[in-house]
């Protein structure tokens, strides 16, 4: 009987054992492969986060005291733009570049070409990723934030998302700007150069710690603002001209359809609702196999652009 229960023990040891494996084993597999991807991923979603709570519950509350009616008003508006952003990294994530489709022809297709690293046929405007090794349809670019790339069918959540997160960035931005002067004495231009140098201020004790901390707060949110500036305006670009940015690299503009039938193209009939809500659908004009030129689109659509 002894022997029994030590085999069922053990047994059960080892049953736990396989399970645990399999689940580091899923976890390793859900990690990005690459350094770069990682550290960006640690800074969306570890870093970015903290960085919201310390503006919605340390500099808001200088201003407006925490559950007042001004607190609420303006931490909830941001609030749902927060969660509204990372909806849509979920999605992103979730969706990918290429959806649900993968099933790829065995025999190419006027327009296809042979990717040799995947062994498959890959439609027109699909690339091959060399970080994520696999074919994207209407490949834009990598994202090492989300460490997928950025495609036909979740480009639409990786415009919303970037656009939620630079209204936050800039509301986040003025706050600190208020915050930053006000624990400098106020605003001088003499003091500007504080700014570009804090930690020289800091050596020579122009400013204490304390407010150098202020300085380089207001210096982290104007550097996330900036970088969402740009990448919003790459993303801008490239619709205005019908472009992926492989395509722009390429010189390719047989897809450039006009600016609002882009957008269509790459958010979807419903885009505008689409920028508020992650989960409505917004079909869209391809289904990531063939692609509408201008030359091949009828002409009548041509003149209502």
């Amino acid at each position: 009987m002894q022997y029994k229960r030590d085999r069922l023990h053990l047994d059960g040891v080892i049953k736990h054992m396989d399970t645990l494996d399999d689940f580091t084993g899923r976890f390793k597999e859900m990690l990005p492969s690459e350094t770069q991807d990682r550290i960006a991923m640690l800074i969306l979603f570890v870093l970015l986060p903290f960085g919201f709570l310390f503006e919605i519950f340390a500099i808001l509350p200088i201003e407006h005291e925490v559950m007042s009616k001004g607190w609420n008003l303006r931490a909830g508006i941001l609030i749902l733009l927060g969660l509204n952003a990372f909806a849509n990294v979920y999605k992103v994530i979730s969706v990918g570049p290429n959806g649900n489709c993968s099933d790829l022809p065995a025999v190419q297709k006027q327009g296809y070409k042979f990717c040799y690293n995947c062994q498959l046929n890959e439609p027109p405007r699909s690339h091959h990723c060399p970080v994520c090794d696999r074919c994207a349809f209407r490949r834009d670019h990598h994202c090492s934030f989300v460490a997928v790339c950025i495609g036909h069918f979740n480009q639409r959540y990786y415009i919303s998302a970037i656009c939620s997160l630079w209204i936050i960035s800039f509301v986040v931005l003025i706050w600190n700007w208020s915050f930053m002067w006000s624990s400098l004495g106020g605003f001088s231009p003499l003091q500007l150069w504080e700014l570009i140098v804090p930690h020289l201020a800091l050596i020579f004790r122009i400013i204490s710690f304390s407010q150098f901390l202020c300085v380089m707060t207001f210096v982290f949110s104007f550097t996330i603002f900036v970088f969402l500036c740009y990448l919003i305006t790459a993303q801008l670009f490239c619709l205005y001209r019908g472009q992926t940015r492989v395509e722009y690299l390429m010189d390719v503009h047989a897809y450039n359809l006009g600016f609002m039938e882009n957008v269509r193209q790459a958010m979807g009939r419903r885009w505008l609702i689409a920028l508020l809500v992650p989960f409505i659908s917004s079909p869209l004009g391809s289904d990531g196999l063939s692609y509408p030129t201008r030359e091949s689109k009828p002409l009548n659509d041509l003149k209502t652009m």
